[in-house]
Formats: C-alpha cells, sequence, structure tokens
C-alpha cells in the first residue's frame, strides 16, 4: 500500500513539474486581433471585411515582415464561409515589419451575415520572414547601374526563376528597337525571349519620364519571393529614398539626389531558408 502511494506521489509530482515547465517554456507565436472593419452591404461594391492580424511571440520578434497568410477556415456565427472565392485560400494583403511597431497583417475576408455579431473562427498558416546573409535571404548586386537594360546574371535569381533589369528611359528605348530589328530579322535571342512582353509596348508609358534622381528597375518574381528592394551606395548605406511606386513588373524610386555611378542593389529574398511557417488560430471575434 505504502509502495503504491509512493508511485502516486511521484507520478502527481511529475505531471505537476510538467506543467509547470510547459508553463513557462516560451511560445513560438501568438496570434491575437487588432482592428476590425467590415463594409456589410447588399451590393458587391466595397462589400469587405478587414481583420488586423497580430504575431508576438520568439518566432514574430526574430521575423522582419510577414510574407504571406493561408486561411484554411473562416467562417462568423451563423457558420457562413468567410473565405474569398476568388481566392485560392492562400492570398497576400497588407503587412507591417518591426519598424513600424507589433508585426501585423490586414486580412480581407467576405462580409459575415447581416445579423453576425462575431467571427467565430479564423484558422491558418502564416509565414514569417526573417532575411540574412546566411540563409540567403538577402542578396547584393553590386554595380546595377552599369548595365541598364540588360538581364542581372546571378545564380541565385536563376534559380528561383527572377529576371531582373535596371532600366533608364534611353537604355529602353535602344533595347526596344534592337528587339523590333530582331523580330524582323526572326532573330530572337535571349533578351526577346526573356522580356519581350517589357519592349512591347505596355510599359512605355511609364519610361516617358527622366529623372536623375529616379531610379527604375523590372522585376519579373512569379513567385513574389522579392520582398523588398533597397538602392545602397557602395558602403551598403541606404540612399534616401523620397518617394516609390510599383505597377506589375515595374518599380520607380525617387532620391532626394541623383544616384552615384557604384550603387547596389540590396534584395530581400524570401528563400526556403529565410521563411518559416507557423499554425495560428483566432477565435470570436467582436464586429463593429
Amino acid at each position: 500500500m505504502k509502495i503504491i502511494l509512493a508511485l502516486s506521489l511521484c507520478a502527481t509530482l511529475s505531471l505537476t513539474l510538467h506543467a509547470q515547465d510547459a508553463a513557462k517554456a516560451p511560445v513560438a507565436l501568438r496570434a491575437s486581433v487588432g482592428e476590425v472593419t467590415d463594409n456589410r452591404t447588399t451590393g458587391s461594391f466595397n462589400s469587405e471585411c478587414k481583420v488586423e492580424l497580430k504575431f508576438t511571440g520568439d518566432a514574430a520578434a526574430d521575423a522582419s515582415t510577414v510574407r504571406k497568410v493561408t486561411v484554411k477556415k473562416a467562417v462568423d456565427e451563423s457558420g457562413r464561409d468567410l473565405i474569398p472565392k476568388e481566392s485560392d485560400d492562400s492570398w497576400s494583403s497588407s503587412s507591417s515589419s518591426h519598424k513600424s511597431g507589433a508585426l501585423k497583417y490586414e486580412l480581407k475576408l467576405r462580409n459575415p451575415s447581416r445579423n453576425a455579431t462575431v467571427i467565430k473562427l479564423v484558422e491558418g498558416e502564416v509565414e514569417l520572414f526573417n532575411p540574412t546573409p546566411a540563409n540567403g535571404g538577402i542578396l547584393v548586386i553590386k554595380d546595377i547601374l552599369k548595365h541598364p537594360a540588360e538581364p542581372v546574371q546571378n545564380p541565385v535569381l536563376k534559380k528561383y526563376g527572377i529576371e531582373l533589369m535596371y532600366l533608364t528611359k534611353e537604355s529602353y528605348e535602344a533595347k526596344k528597337k534592337q528587339i523590333e530589328q530582331q523580330q524582323k530579322d526572326a532573330a530572337g535571342g535571349a533578351i526577346g525571349e526573356a522580356f519581350g512582353d517589357l519592349f512591347k509596348g505596355m510599359f512605355g508609358g511609364m519610361m516617358s519620364s527622366e529623372s536623375k534622381n529616379n531610379l527604375k528597375l523590372y522585376v519579373k518574381d512569379a513567385d513574389k519571393r522579392v520582398i523588398e528592394v533597397e538602392f545602397q551606395d557602395a558602403n551598403g548605406k541606404a540612399l534616401k529614398r523620397r518617394s516609390s511606386w510599383s505597377s506589375q513588373e515595374m518599380r520607380s524610386q525617387d532620391f532626394d539626389a541623383a544616384p552615384p555611378a557604384d550603387t547596389q542593389l540590396l534584395i530581400q529574398l524570401a528563400t526556403p531558408e529565410a521563411t518559416q511557417s507557423f499554425p495560428f488560430k483566432v477565435e470570436n471575434i467582436p464586429l463593429p
């Protein structure tokens, strides 16, 4: 009897210590909800529900940004499916890095039922991005301005099927004429195959203006692995940017001064080693 009692006490103590250790163990990722915006309407125009997801924990603290969120299930209290029908259950919305505070992601869902007061469940997977030179998430292209209208030759970009080219108005027009001549001569060529769409006129309007303080970059990236690009001086200091815009594969940045001739390009690249996925679940989200 005493032996059985002793074993029982030992088992109870072991479970208690295990529970205490589990409580003290660091949590890799926690998900919570910030602002919720719901524009419920009978029409389709401006009809959407936005949920701000917040991620904390060790994994979130180590990450620089959220690459994407894949939603497996999203329902309101009536059971209405809130995943957008045009989605393939994975889509990108807007996210923020730690530079702007907490690691956040704005998720766009379908409108809940008109009488719903809560989103019962949002469950899925979040992919965090933590780039370093060691994991291939940071890539530097030296002297990016020295070969305008020529594809950047880099084995890492080639591995992930990324086509990148620095453009000026002058080099664009010259290359366009070259491609047109190649097509007339039926010569084709690597440039014509890789960047043919760029020189068929669809991007011509974006190249109409020319400024010494402006840099344009063509990035063809089907898997959306290029997270961010930054122009730097030869010492790795970021050039002071005034404004930027992007449209389709074209990216444009304006600076306070003309970029130096030895400008280099830093690319944040979502390699498999630079990303990590975690499951998440948030429940009973109050609707406004």
